[in-house]
């Protein structure tokens, strides 16, 4: 396998028989997260990147789904613990509005972040740009998407190393080495997607 990448795009904002069906291949303790949520387009989004990560596990293992079992590492990044697959699968997902992106890979840690481009918040750049980032999106004749491009390249990389957004974010150069060359970035759907393997 190496790495997939699997991308969804549903804008459903209600609960509805389909997803009551949906909700059968899950664990009690991941609906419980998910019922969490207080809108209802979040709690399907989540469930969602449920599905998807065991559909795509299974696929890739031919283990049946009843014997998934999943923990969170010390990090909150979620992992596969039962059963014990060779080579490993690491894998990583993240839903916004409308979207779910999915990263699985056998070879490396794995980190995706999906965002919807829009208008993007630039106030907030002093709070996680590394001044090199912040010049690129300054510079850039479409800031709206470079912000979204820096923004994604970040959460991946945090996401894949298991600190999340808890580090120092304006530290991290995703434009220079070694961090470019692990992080991959696209446009899908109007949505931007990185991924970050390493």
């Amino acid at each position: 396998m190496s790495t997939k990448v699997y991308f969804l795009k549903d804008n459903a904002n209600h609960w509805g028989q389909v997803h009551d069906y949906l909700s059968g291949f899950v664990s009690y303790e991941r609906m419980e997260k998910i019922n969490r949520y207080k809108f209802e387009s979040d709690k399907i989004l989540s469930l969602y990147a449920a599905v998807m990560t065991r559909l795509a596990i299974v696929k890739e293992t031919g283990i049946d789904n009843k014997n998934l079992e999943f923990n969170y590492s010390d990090m909150k990044k979620p992992k596969l613990v039962a059963p014990n697959i060779k080579p490993p699968i690491d894998f990583n997902f993240s839903h916004t509005k409308g979207a779910v992106l999915l990263g699985l890979s056998t070879d490396s840690a794995i980190g995706v972040d999906v965002e919807q481009l829009r208008e993007a918040p630039f106030d907030i750049m002093n709070i996680f740009c590394h001044p090199a980032e912040a010049d690129y999106i300054n510079n850039s004749p479409y800031k709206d998407k470079a912000f979204f491009e820096i923004w994604t390249k970040k959460e991946a990389y945090t996401k894949c190393i298991g600190t999340g957004l808890s580090c120092d974010l304006k530290s991290i150069n995703t434009l220079a080495a070694p961090f470019c060359d692990n992080i991959e970035t696209f446009i899908q759907d109007g949505y931007v997607c990185s991924v970050c393997s390493m």
